[in-house]
């Protein structure tokens, strides 16, 4: 095996890690702060990407553990008329091909259940404005549609479909499927559409709402992960194109890395709240402990006539892995604002409220405040 082989080995199995203590942390924030009785439909959705990253990773391994980075392309035709039917070359090939075929079929059944789980998302985020309703409902058509549409490709782009392992003759690049241009560049079109498509529905609202610099910028960041996501499929993209004929296994490295990001950006509205609570915690800690050696100096005794000022109480966003109201994701108002027929100023307004007004008001409004945007 290779220096290089043998490195891609590793960072598999560290992404792979890295992606299990995430999910591990959002299943743990969830359960910690909603319990099992709140499980939605994403949470489910995110336990089968899990297993269908897994399986990514595995598939990945083989072609370059087991299969050598081998496939039916890279060949002259002169070289795949020498290649013996019974060597152990040819069942290289032949294998790793099969295994690219799976790895593809894999990569892209990942990439749309990612995107159901920010559908899902999204659909409570923004349930009572009404004019949302429309853009989560053809978000909720598009997903589908795109990911069929790439799985027509993918069985349809070589037929008979067994080509696509076929050695000699050549079976043309739409049959090579490490280096296939139809699929990879469909693919990359199509994950780069719907990313766009998702990132239009917080961004524009999170812009216009009047929310602190700090926490509109925090779910900005949050919410534009597609843009790293399609940088990365980009990079697949070209990287395959280039230099797929010469290193088959390129399609598998660059998968694996783009499906690794794609899964932490998924999982960070669930996981952040869950550092934002530690780093808070330790920072009050630090506070009292810096308060209880100013008080160990002693204070000069005599009467006070000025009023006391009433201690500040912590603001109902700022209260880690939840909120005074309740920690499920919905950030508008049940159903103050459903009257309202323009979208983006319902959404505005919700932040705004969200955010300004006190306990008992939100209380009786039925407000249930994201914790992403808490404080």
């Amino acid at each position: 095996m290779s220096s290089e082989a043998d490195r891609f080995i590793r960072e598999v199995w560290g992404l792979q890690g890295a992606a299990y203590l995430v999910v591990g942390l959002r299943y743990y924030s969830r359960i910690s702060t909603l319990g099992w009785q709140k499980f939605a439909w994403d949470d489910a959705l995110m336990g089968l990407a899990t297993l269908v990253y897994t399986a990514e990773a595995v598939a990945a391994y083989f072609v370059v553990a087991y299969w050598r980075g081998l496939a039916n392309n890279g060949m002259t035709d002169e070289q795949r008329a020498a290649v013996d039917p019974a060597s152990e070359e040819w069942l290289l090939r032949v294998n790793g091909s099969k295994t690219h075929v799976i790895g593809l079929l894999l990569y892209t059944t990942l990439l749309w259940l990612l995107k159901g789980c920010w559908v899902v998302y999204y659909s409570r985020l923004t349930n009572g404005v009404h004019n949302m309703k429309r853009i989560i409902f053809w978000a909720a058509v598009i997903m589908p549609a795109t990911y069929v549409a790439c799985l027509l490709v993918a069985f349809c782009k070589c037929i008979p479909f067994q080509n696509q392992w076929q050695i000699n003759p050549s079976p043309g690049n739409s049959c090579m499927p490490a280096i296939s241009f139809v699929q990879t560049i469909f693919v990359m079109a199509m994950n780069t559409a719907t990313d766009f498509y998702l990132m239009a529905i917080p961004l524009p609202m999170v812009w216009k709402s009047h929310l602190p610099w700090r926490k509109k910028a925090t779910l900005m960041i949050m919410f534009s992960g597609g843009f790293l996501e399609m940088a990365f499929g980009i990079l697949r993209c070209v990287s395959i194109l280039t230099v797929g004929d010469v290193d088959p296994a390129q399609s598998g490295y660059w998968s694996v890395r783009e499906s690794f990001v794609s899964f932490v950006l998924t999982n960070m509205p669930m996981v952040y709240p869950l550092f934002k609570g530690v780093i808070e915690k330790s920072r009050n800690l630090s506070t009292n402990n810096n308060s209880a050696l100013s008080d160990s100096n002693g204070y000069r005794l005599g009467s006070y006539t000025g009023k006391q000022r009433p201690k500040s109480g912590s603001h109902p966003l700022s209260i880690p892995n939840g909120t005074k109201w309740g920690s499920d994701e919905h950030i508008v108002p049940g159903t103050a604002d459903k009257s309202i027929s323009d979208g983006e100023e319902a959404f505005v307004k919700a932040f705004d409220r969200v955010y300004r007004c006190p306990q008992s008001p939100c209380l009786r409004q039925g407000f249930n405040v994201a914790k992403v945007v808490s404080t």
